[in-house]
């Protein structure tokens, strides 16, 4: 199985490729960014043959958002959706399945967020991830089954938030962000790895899924497992107000949060491994 994969180097696309190796001996082919970028004509020329294209492109989304970064992380997301949407359109030979990914920061900070819900947050990353899943929906036009993963937070001892967060903890400079009341819809590596299998391996798997653990915490909750977990105290929380001095409009990425439940995933009878922050981190301060 031939298995195109853009931001392959990334945390993502780093776990799904040894994953596909190994579950489906899949022949892995990463794409890369100038072509994401350029002409779809060359790009289809590139990833023919592919059976499953995986997009995990996108620029950091923890910035400052001025004019210049906003450009770059639109850009990164919907226009390279948009090309490889294109370039699959001229293939003679369509790949079986496109995976494409989202984030819950398309939903509101007010409700209990199912796949079902339709309300979706006004601010700019709320907008761009609408933009960023029309764009990858464009691909089902040219009969190809879509799927789009709209991720939470992903822990991992590899890097990422956790990996981030885990010195500072160990040494007793650990805390939550602001007030730490804001949701913290997070996903285990291993169970992210798990939907993207049971995206690939049930033909019946469409359209948009929340990928959360079924666990609605807050940052505040996350801080003190983590620190129990690693038995230190968490005292030196970070004021919102650095934050914004920091990364300005961006900072709402840290300071809000969604509450969502990966209804469909669970209907489909996808089983979560780490279910709750608990067995999460323990789960990964064991590996790590």
């Amino acid at each position: 199985m031939k298995i195109g994969i853009s931001g392959v180097s990334g945390l993502v696309g780093s776990h799904l490729r040894q994953m596909l190796k190994r579950e489906q001996n899949a022949n892995i082919l990463s794409i890369p960014r100038k072509l994401l970028f350029g002409k779809p004509e060359n790009l289809a020329d590139f990833i023919q043959n592919c059976e499953i294209i995986i997009h995990l492109s996108g620029a950091p989304i923890i910035c400052r958002w001025n004019k210049k970064n906003k450009k770059i992380l639109r850009d990164s997301r919907i226009l390279s959706t948009e090309n490889l949407s294109a370039a699959i359109g001229l293939l003679k030979i369509k790949p079986n399945l496109f995976i494409s990914t989202s984030a819950v920061g398309i939903y509101d900070t007010e409700n209990i967020h199912e796949e079902s819900s339709v309300n979706f947050a006004n601010d700019f990353l709320g907008k761009l991830c609408q933009d960023w899943e029309k764009a990858a929906l464009e691909t089902e036009t040219h009969g190809v089954r879509t799927v789009i993963f709209r991720l939470g937070v992903v822990l991992s001892d590899k890097g990422g938030a956790l990996a981030k967060a885990l010195p500072l903890f160990k040494l007793a400079l650990g805390g939550k962000l602001g007030n730490g009341n804001q949701p913290f819809p997070f996903v285990h590596i291993n169970d992210l790895q798990k939907a993207y299998l049971h995206a690939i391996t049930n033909e019946n798997s469409h359209g948009v899924y929340n990928l959360v653990a079924p666990d609605l915490i807050t940052n505040a909750n996350y801080t003190k497992e983590l620190s129990a977990c690693l038995n230190r105290p968490a005292f030196f929380h970070v004021p919102a107000f650095v934050l914004k001095l920091i990364f300005g409009e961006g900072a709402i990425v840290l300071l809000s949060g969604q509450k969502v439940m990966p209804e469909r995933l669970i209907d489909e009878g996808f089983v979560f491994d780490s279910q709750n922050i608990k067995s999460t981190i323990y789960s990964l301060l064991r590996s790590s």
